[in-house]
């Protein structure tokens, strides 16, 4: 009788542990599909740090210094 009553409330408890991580899995989905994971002031630190100490190469000439006539 023991193994019937363990059986008995095994069942139930491995039931509701599978729907708890099924909800679980639900509710990240959809956390992760309104905020999402792009952070582009993270990646401006991550080039930052990349460059170090050193200047940032300018993509533009510099135009010629106006003077006046």
């Amino acid at each position: 009788m023991s193994s019937v009553s363990v059986s008995g409330l095994f069942m139930p408890v491995l039931f509701l542990l599978a729907l708890a991580v099924v909800l679980f899995s639900c509710v990240l989905r959809k956390r992760r599909q309104m905020e999402g994971s792009y952070q582009p002031s993270a990646e401006e630190r991550k080039q930052t740090k990349n460059q170090g100490a050193e200047k940032p190469g300018l993509a533009l000439p510099l135009p010629k210094e106006e003077r006046l006539i």
